[in-house]
């Protein structure tokens, strides 16, 4: 990938922390996924595999550049010296679901602190929310300064003073369930990875051992 991107395509997600990566939008095309389906096809399976230890390479194939904001797609890459990369997909969340319990609707105040990052990322009129899900943290669009943020702990620039100010008396049971929504469970999922996976590592693994120890003994 080239140092050219398109406008607003670009961003740093979590700046100046030590899992900071840089991040750019990608919208998926139909043809170049019908073209990525038949290879997979008459690959026998071959490209898929590929396109799964080369993440970026599955991007580039299935999708063109755009905007963050418009991205259904996001392409990570570490700013570390291994410049290892990832996706993932950008969801939405709709607070439509919660009709059913509350009186949810445009001109209605979700929540009540209008500086809170959650009244920023809600899109209205649809009453939805764009996010993306990074090494089990939820990061939500923010609609106000055109960036994915950190959602679910509680605000970490406010003073503690600050914090039992506007927490102290609790939250209202709609905002503790609009909070639930957007900010996920508060649980952490362990991933299982599947046998097959497993198996393949393990393989290449050796493999590359193999032409390790064999290219020493050469010398």
């Amino acid at each position: 990938m080239g140092d050219h991107f398109e406008k607003g395509q670009h961003a740093l997600l979590n700046e100046g922390e030590e899992n900071e990566m840089e991040l750019f939008g990608y919208r998926t095309q139909g043809c170049r996924k019908t073209l990525c389906l038949a290879g997979s096809i008459f690959s026998f399976g071959i490209l898929p595999l590929v396109f799964y230890w080369r993440p970026a390479w599955h991007v580039w194939a299935n999708c063109v550049p755009c905007s963050l904001q418009e991205a259904d797609v996001v392409l990570l890459r570490t700013t570390d010296e291994f410049h290892t990369y990832s996706w993932k997909k950008v969801m939405w969340i709709y607070l439509s679901s919660l009709n059913s319990t509350f009186d949810v609707t445009p001109d209605h105040p979700l929540i009540t602190d209008e500086e809170d990052i959650i009244n920023r990322a809600i899109r209205k009129p649809d009453l939805k929310v764009r996010c993306i899900k990074v090494q089990k943290i939820r990061y939500v669009w923010n609609n106000l300064e055109g960036q994915f943020q950190k959602i679910g702990s509680l605000e970490d620039w406010l003073s503690s003073a600050k914090i039992h100010l506007k927490f102290g008396s609790g939250l209202t049971r709609e905002e503790q369930e609009i909070r639930r929504l957007i900010c996920g469970p508060n649980t952490i999922d362990v991933e299982i990875t599947p046998i097959w996976k497993l198996l393949i590592k393990e393989k290449m693994a050796d493999g590359v051992s193999y032409g390790r120890t064999t290219d020493s003994r050469a010398f």
